[in-house]
């Protein structure tokens, strides 16, 4: 337990680096609006209403400099394993910030600024400050030579999952500050005081900083400090749970980092399975989802902020009680409720989903497992078609497959367009569908197109049968996200239309 020397030195540690935060902020402030390094607005991605400074990093890191030097030097540095560590922090982060201060400046490529993130990474694990073993499910594996990539891919992931993270006011801070704090928490809990300063001198500056980040910012985090503060949660990630043994538990850094995992996870699956460069921005992520439900920029930073530190809390107790079971429980179920409750993950989902659908439809096709009972438009045939006569075709395509009800959701990620349904008044009062298919379609607009199957009793045809439904739901799926969205307000003064019913023929 700290005395109340130390518990005095870590309070005036903390408050030192929020006044240094603070003073430094507001010069940062004032010079990066002197030459130009201004986050202007675009009316798509970056909706704040007027120019607003950059290089908010800058600041954050001085701050953590100053103070980590005087820890060093003061009566609360912990000795050489604080040496050590907070010179990695200040030459690596150092670094970091040189290359996002650049990035702010004049936009870097992608794959430029994916070399100098390695290049900041790689002397880390070359001074052999990389994980040798790790502990999961109560045993211990060796990595040997393979705890460099596995370090550097840990460290290069966080500091990408804060940068995609850094997409509204105050939020990448929040995350940072939450983070940082849970794994001080953590750090301190097990002895690894030493990392327990680092975290609080970050989630002291962190907080001196959000005085000015909050809604409306006046200064932005740039990458400047979006990659600072990645690559040193990174770091508290490795050490704050390295046992004496040089084990590192992975479950308590991959716990408490859950959300921007999960965030930069669905940003992969969706660029790729879209066909959009990685580096390609959009309005997709989770906090543009939450604000696209009505949740304004103060209420989603209260939600995200708060699931950063219950899931630091669960991998807290889960390490302590010698449970990792309970931490890993607390990541999937926080998932699964973003996916089930469809406030994040679902889109990407179906995407997934979709794309096994095609790839089983193509197995099929190459297996010659073709369904005969159904002639597919071409796309030139179906772009000639108004689009309730398509919409007719589609029902007369699936009723085959013993589809009982099909359902289709044209969307923007700002609104709902359209909405089509139809059922089979044949099928009667079943129990309830025996199984579902739903696949997503997005278009070169942003507009989504959600087709969703449902049915009683599975086709005879079985596998074949069913590959055929993707098939046939992919070519009406592709053509009607493709079409302009004007084509979907071609009716003056007509409303969308909702789900309507028919009887089978």
């Amino acid at each position: 337990m700290a005395t109340d020397g130390t518990m005095s030195g870590l309070v005036l540690t903390f408050l030192v680096a929020l006044a240094a935060s603070l003073i430094f902020t507001a010069i940062v402030r004032s010079l990066a609006r002197r030459w130009g390094i201004l986050d202007s607005p675009d009316g798509q991605r970056k909706l704040h209403k007027s120019q607003v400074p950059l290089w908010g990093g800058v600041a954050v890191f001085l701050a953590m400099t100053l103070c980590l030097l005087a820890a060093r030097y003061g009566s609360i540095g912990t000795g050489p394993a604080f040496d050590r560590l907070s010179s990695l922090v200040l030459a690596a982060g150092g670094f970091i910030c040189l290359v996002g201060g650049i990035d702010d400046y004049c936009r870097l490529g992608p794959r430029l600024k994916l070399v100098l993130q390695i290049v900041a990474a790689l002397p880390i694990v070359i001074l052999g400050d990389y994980v040798h073993r790790v502990a999961l499910g109560g045993y211990s594996f060796d990595l040997g030579w393979l705890g460099i990539p596995l370090t550097l891919v840990w460290l290069i992931g966080c500091i990408n999952a804060l940068n995609l993270l850094d997409g509204m006011d105050g939020l990448a801070s929040i995350v940072g500050l939450s983070t940082a704090a849970m794994m001080g928490l953590l750090a301190a809990s097990i002895g690894n005081d030493h990392v327990a300063v680092i975290a609080l001198i970050l989630a002291g500056a962190l907080t001196g900083f959000l005085a000015y980040n909050l809604p409306p910012a006046s200064i932005f985090l740039g990458d400047s400090g979006s990659m600072v503060i990645g690559l040193v949660v990174g770091l508290l990630g490795i050490y704050g749970t390295l046992k004496t043994s040089a084990t590192l538990s992975i479950m308590a850094p991959t716990v408490v980092m859950t959300l921007p995992i999960f965030d930069s996870l669905m940003a992969v699956v969706r660029r790729k399975l879209t066909g959009h460069r990685f580096d390609v921005a959009d309005r997709q992520h989770i906090h543009h989802r939450l604000l696209a439900r009505g949740l304004n920029q103060w209420q989603t930073l209260s939600i995200l902020g708060s699931l950063c530190l219950l899931t630091g809390a669960a991998a807290t107790f889960a390490h302590l009680v010698h449970r990792e079971m309970l931490g890993w429980v607390c990541a999937l179920t926080l998932v699964a409720l973003l996916i089930r409750l469809r406030l994040f993950g679902h889109h990407e989902l179906a995407l997934v989903k979709n794309a096994v659908a095609g790839t089983l439809a193509r197995l099929a096709a190459l297996l010659g497992h073709f369904d005969p009972r159904s002639t597919l438009p071409s796309p030139g045939e179906l772009e000639r078609l108004p689009r309730d006569e398509t919409w007719a075709m589609a029902v007369q395509e699936i009723k085959p497959w013993k589809v009982s009800r099909l359902e289709m959701t044209l969307s923007h990620p700002a609104r709902c367009l359209e909405r089509y349904g139809w059922t089979d008044a044949a099928a009667g009062n079943d129990d309830g569908p025996g199984w579902s298919l739903e696949l997503v379609f997005q278009g070169p607009q942003g507009q989504h197109c959600d087709l969703r199957a449902t049915g009683s009793t599975i086709p005879s045809s079985g596998f074949s049968g069913m590959t055929g439904l993707c098939q046939m739901l992919t070519v009406f799926g592709t053509h009607f996200a493709a079409r302009p969205l004007e084509r979907f307000d071609d009716r003056p003064g007509e409303s969308p239309p909702s789900l309507f019913h028919g009887r089978a023929a």
